[in-house]
């Protein structure tokens, strides 16, 4: 079975530098790996010449596509190569142990038929609120099937998922496409599986255990990232609309958008009139079906 990887990158070489060592240095590399470049080539090139591998080639975008667009391209490029199996990444999730390709394969090797795809992070999707749903740490044992896997926790999908379901819609641009794309791929009949005592090294090693606290309406996003807010509503609204046939759920964000439109002004006066607009617009541009690039994210303090 040929195993292809890519890595999305966008103008940070230490970090691109730093995942490229941790996937060519695994116990089951790719057989190749891909750097699918959004920014600026010259430096992604610098630092793919540093490893002096064949194995490691490069792909420009042209364009920041965004990491939608970044990963559509990524997945179909593999496809494309004729690879079996497809491995996807952002340039500053690498794996975090340096056997996490090899135990996933091991999970896609036992976890019977009808996988299409497995990783190191999952949850999984409550149709009745339209909510993704964590495991307790304890419920982390042994193989979960799950609904999601996140787009930057190692996730490696069968090369038929891909042809049949399809790789993540580009047009999202940013928010939502590791979600649409995996629920897209459960509604085509396959399954996802993580690895339960991997996912819980992933959330040890990266403090993520004993999260309990319930969720705030306040928006937790600095100023510099409210543009997202505005993607992950817009996207929602669009895809459980257009996608998946739900307009309660869709009806559902629209609510709690304007939740969250009331409850940014604890942030103060210069965030909530920064905050409802872009929400107001998300909520608008999800129902007319707007895609693409529509809000420009921030460069200075935030990236895709």
């Amino acid at each position: 079975m040929r195993l292809g990887a890519f890595v999305l990158t966008y103008n940070r070489p230490e970090a691109l530098a730093a995942s490229i060592a941790a996937i060519m240095g695994q116990t089951r590399p790719p057989d190749l790996l891909c750097i699918v470049d959004n920014g600026d080539p010259a430096p992604t090139a610098a630092v793919i010449a540093n490893f002096d591998d064949d194995r490691i080639v490069h792909e420009p975008t042209g364009a920041n596509l965004g990491s939608a667009g970044g990963t559509e391209y990524g997945f179909q490029w593999l496809h494309d190569q004729g690879f079996d199996l497809l491995y996807g990444g952002d340039d500053d999730n690498p794996p975090l142990t340096d056997d996490t390709i090899e135990r996933e394969l091991a999970l896609l090797d036992r976890a019977g038929p009808g996988v299409g795809g497995v990783g190191t992070v999952g949850a999984r999707f409550n149709w009745d609120r339209g909510e993704l749903v964590r495991f307790g740490d304890d419920d982390l044992v042994g193989d979960l099937d799950v609904d999601f896997i996140g787009g930057d926790q190692c996730q490696l999908f069968t090369r038929e998922a891909i042809g049949n379901a399809g790789p993540a819609d580009g047009q999202l641009f940013f928010g939502y496409p590791d979600l649409e794309h995996c629920l897209r791929i459960r509604a085509a009949g396959y399954r996802l599986v993580v690895d339960g005592e991997l996912m819980l090294e992933y959330r040890r090693a990266t403090g993520r255990t004993d999260r309990t606290q319930p969720k705030s309406a306040v928006p937790h996003r600095p100023a510099s990232a409210i543009w997202r807010n505005y993607y992950t509503t817009r996207n929602y609204i669009w895809m459980m609309r257009e996608e998946f046939d739900r307009p309660d759920l869709a009806r559902r964000e629209a609510l709690k958008s304007l939740g969250r439109s009331i409850a940014c002004w604890k942030k103060g006066l210069s965030y909530g009139g920064q905050f409802v607009p872009l929400q107001m617009r998300g909520v608008i541009d999800g129902y007319r079906g707007v895609r693409g690039q529509t809000v420009p994210p921030h460069k200075k303090l935030d990236r895709l």
